[in-house]
């Protein structure tokens, strides 16, 4: 049942006469008795991670669909979603959405200190309730977000690089595929001796600084000019070789160089970023206004990147930017999630006048035809191709705009030993 079937059928309860001429008069109040009457959550492995995804029913018969962040296994999330989050929300208004995030929030408190798994829970909860206030509003989120849309397409970064920087033919291969499919930028990995996840220590020796070199140059030299270029660290590096490396990209003038050093604020990351001749970007493992704020406020990045299914949702997202713009820093988006939370982190980003680009990834056939991101996007029922010429296509249609194709779900996504939550 849609949200004008409810409404009409309200209506007919009562005589003809004194409802149908105050039928949009009668709308608003009612929006305020739909009541949450269940809370979902299974495991599926859409895009390259086990995510869980969240649906949220109503008495309306509208239903919400968000996606948490992933964990190693999904179980984390899940726990905290049926076990925590659920008995919150049983029987409450999903337009208090910010009172029911808080106590979510506090409710969870002990489990990390509003950070990592319970946090991701929350948000694909969050994801969901205002997927179901942009249906009963008969509007896009984006536009509830911005306060009326004034894009319809979101910019975005391929996630991608060649099979080896140090070869001007695979370099030109590359720029080559990213032109076809109208990419307009790119972030792509150092050069490294050891692998960034297994680190044995921090320091980058000047033969790896020269290989980068040589590398970037590479790149630049064959995506060209126009095309923007991301440095992509993995809070690798002291701060002698972030700087380093810093001055050796100079020349291929990046978009930005991205968590050149570990994750927490300390006064390095202001040094660094007065000293850097280009960008200094940081915030994909942050979580919250709280751990956004020091870099803000210190000035201690040029720019900042929003992973939205982890910093916990679409409204703290926003509260963030907003923190940013008032230090004159442009917002980016981090997103490694799924195909459902992508559409949800995306009509963030059409809210954020200061927005630079949204991290996306080639993970199938169909993405590398330029068809999807991050997943399989047919699971989504999108109304339009959900990237085109390098940027994610906002729908029009209320809520997210996507309309879940659970079938392909169970068949082909629903990770082993789940049962569907049907």
């Amino acid at each position: 049942m849609d949200r004008r079937t409810f409404l009409r059928n309200m209506c007919m309860a009562l005589p003809a006469a004194t409802c149908m001429p105050y039928f949009n008069l009668l709308a608003a109040p009612l929006l305020k008795r739909v009541k949450i009457t269940d809370v979902k959550c299974v495991r599926v492995k859409i895009g390259f991670r086990i995510s869980p995804i969240v649906k949220i029913e109503t008495d309306a018969g509208i239903v919400g669909i968000g996606e948490c962040h992933h964990d190693e296994t999904g179980l984390g999330a899940k726990d905290v979603v049926l076990n925590v989050c659920k008995p919150i929300l049983m029987g409450q208004d999903p337009f208090d959405l910010e009172r029911l995030v808080f106590k979510m929030s506090t409710r969870t408190s002990y489990y990390g200190g509003n950070h990592g798994v319970a946090t991701h829970a929350i948000t694909g909860v969050e994801f969901a309730m205002w997927d179901i206030i942009g249906k009963l509003t008969d509007q896009p989120v984006h536009r509830i977000l911005g306060g009326g849309s004034h894009v319809s397409e979101v910019r975005a970064y391929l996630s991608s690089g060649p099979r080896d920087m140090l070869s001007k033919d695979s370099c030109a291969e590359f720029a080559e595929r990213v032109h076809k499919f109208g990419w307009t930028a790119a972030k792509v990995n150092v050069l490294r001796d050891q692998e960034w996840d297994k680190l044995d220590n921090r320091r980058l020796s000047n033969g790896e600084v020269d290989r980068n070199a040589q590398g970037y140059q590479n790149l630049r030299d064959a995506v060209g000019s126009d095309f923007d270029i991301a440095v992509h660290c993995h809070w690798e590096f002291d701060f002698d070789s972030a700087l380093r490396l810093a001055r050796a990209m100079e020349p291929i003038r990046p978009i930005w160089m991205e968590d050149p050093m570990p994750i927490a604020f300390n006064e390095q990351w202001v040094k660094l970023t007065e000293q850097s001749p280009v960008p200094i970007l940081c915030g994909e493992n942050l979580y919250g206004r709280t751990d956004f704020r020091p870099f803000i406020v210190h000035q201690g990045v040029n720019m900042i990147e929003i992973d939205v299914s982890m910093a916990g949702g679409l409204l703290e997202a926003k509260k963030i930017a907003d923190l940013a713009e008032t230090y004159l820093i442009p917002v980016a988006t981090h997103n490694v999630a799924g195909p459902i939370a992508t559409i949800a982190s995306a009509n963030f980003a059409a809210s954020v006048r200061e927005f630079l680009a949204h991290e996306a990834f080639m993970v199938s056939d169909s993405n590398r035809e330029g068809n999807g991101i991050n997943g399989d996007p047919e699971v989504l029922g999108y109304d339009k191709p959900v990237i085109q010429n390098g940027h994610i296509q906002l729908s029009d249609r209320p809520g997210f705009g996507i309309q879940l194709n659970e079938s392909l779900i169970r068949e082909k996504y629903l990770v082993e030993g789940e049962d569907w939550w049907d």
